[in-house]
């Protein structure tokens, strides 16, 4: 892995054991996921295990998480302004929990 890759890898391991942080810091969180997505053809297969360790993890939290951001702001327009990408599921929490609302009122 790359320097660059490893600190932001890094970076992400270290926010799981706090994941009481800022809805303004959850936002940092998302972005550096995003820019490890970008990073990934240059990583090998250990280092996309981990990666998906990550993303099981941050699936675990994502409706605590997308509370908190919601307290700072609109995940919708934070994805319009970064032109995020659908592929990069972890700006979409939001959407999640409106699925399960939907699912349980069906």
């Amino acid at each position: 892995m790359d320097l660059k890759s490893k600190e932001l890898m890094d970076y992400l391991n270290k926010s799981l054991f706090h994941p009481d942080v800022s809805g303004f810091e959850l936002l940092e969180i998302l972005d550096i996921r995003s820019q490890l997505a970008f990073r990934e053809p240059l990583m090998d297969d250990n280092e996309k295990i981990e990666l998906e360790k990550f993303d099981r993890q941050l699936s675990r939290f994502a409706d605590y998480w997308a509370a908190c951001i919601s307290e700072v702001a609109d995940l919708a327009e934070m994805r319009k302004r970064a032109h995020v990408l659908p592929s990069h599921w972890w700006w979409y929490l939001n959407e999640r929990i409106f699925r399960k609302q939907e699912a349980a009122i069906s």
